[in-house]
């Protein structure tokens, strides 16, 4: 979850995203985030501390995302300015501030049904990879601190973010409910193409492998290029077993995963 705040400087999260850059703010972080998960910060199940704070951390991103593409704003996403807290499972909820819209009259906005002109897309295309590259370098800031603290590797802290990143935009896609108008979906494709544009330094871009299997009729999955190691988290009645993404598992273990 993600919520907006006002200008002003109440907030309601005791963390920032600054405190993850610095060491002993940072190893209190996590080390409460690992006994929430059942972890060990700096023992065995340090690695699942990081790769698990890389897929909550995931969350933030694509409220970015999602903030961009079905509401034409903008969130601020300085490390000052983001704030989080733990919400007793390991889990994360995030605040931000309101930056600006996309719009600034230029007709980005959200307004009617009609088609956007090539200049506006062109625009927002541009508004849009700034964004990108700048929440690369953030997200890229963050991890490195996090992998330091953990061992967890900062390739597969990127992947697990890049695979929920695609699977959300392929959702904001496919789910007519989401989109409504076709003027929303052309936008939400205009930036999809931005997001995972596969320049060499977009971690957003890497390639996942699509589920098929005869009897899933479901909407697009991606399978992960890592476990996240979830698996690792509790035990017996409570154990968290592999996600349905995950690329341990067989075609047909994942088939019966999912209907179930």
């Amino acid at each position: 979850m993600t919520s907006v705040r006002g200008d002003d400087k109440t907030f309601k999260y005791a963390f920032g995203v600054k405190d993850l850059l610095h060491e002993q703010k940072r190893d209190l972080i996590l080390r409460e985030q690992a006994i929430q998960q059942g972890l060990k910060l700096g023992g065995e199940g340090s690695v699942a501390v990081g790769t698990l704070f890389a897929k909550r951390y995931s969350v933030w991103v694509m409220a970015v995302i999602s903030a961009c593409s079905l509401y034409d704003t903008l969130l601020n996403i300085e490390d000052d300015v983001v704030r989080f807290e733990l919400n007793g499972t390991g889990g994360m909820r995030y605040e931000t501030r309101l930056e600006r819209s996309l719009d600034n009259g230029s007709g980005l906005g959200i307004g009617g049904n009609v088609a956007p002109t090539s200049k506006v897309l062109a625009q927002r295309r541009t508004e849009i990879s700034m964004l990108r590259d700048s929440l690369q370098l953030h997200v890229g800031r963050i991890f490195q601190s996090v992998a330091a603290a953990t061992g967890a590797s900062t390739r597969v802290m990127h992947a697990l973010v890049a695979h929920n990143v695609q699977q959300l935009l392929a959702r904001l896609i496919e789910d007519h409910a989401i989109w409504k108008t076709d003027k929303r979906l052309e936008l939400i494709k205009n930036d999809t193409q931005v997001w995972l544009d596969e320049s060499m330094n977009n971690t957003f871009s890497t390639r996942f492998q699509r589920f098929e299997h005869p009897e899933w009729q479901g909407p697009s999955l991606l399978i992960r290029r890592y476990c996240c190691l979830a698996y690792q988290v509790g035990s017996g009645s409570s154990a968290h077993g592999y996600c349905n993404t995950c690329p341990k598992l067989d075609s047909e273990s994942r088939q019966r995963m999912l209907l179930r």
